[in-house]
């Protein structure tokens, strides 16, 4: 019988535990808290978010052109 040359998986490890070193959330924590209750983020806000941007970026998506779809929905 042919032997299985595959190595042993390596062990398990808990990465939610590592997770907060690695991902220092200290900067979003307090960010949110401006927001808290009913309160919402300006479209500018929302638009300097560099997620947004690189999102809209690969959309092709002009923040121009959002903002004069913003400015059809009424209030």
């Amino acid at each position: 019988m042919i032997n299985n040359a595959c190595t042993p998986a390596t062990p398990c490890v808990n990465s939610r535990s590592t997770a907060t070193a690695a991902f220092p959330m200290a900067t979003k924590a307090r960010r949110a808290r401006q927001y808290l209750g009913n309160d919402e983020p300006r479209l500018e806000d929302l638009l300097s978010d560099d997620v947004l941007i690189r999102l809209m970026a690969r959309d092709g998506v002009a923040a121009d052109q959002l903002r004069a779809l913003v400015g059809f929905i009424p209030n």
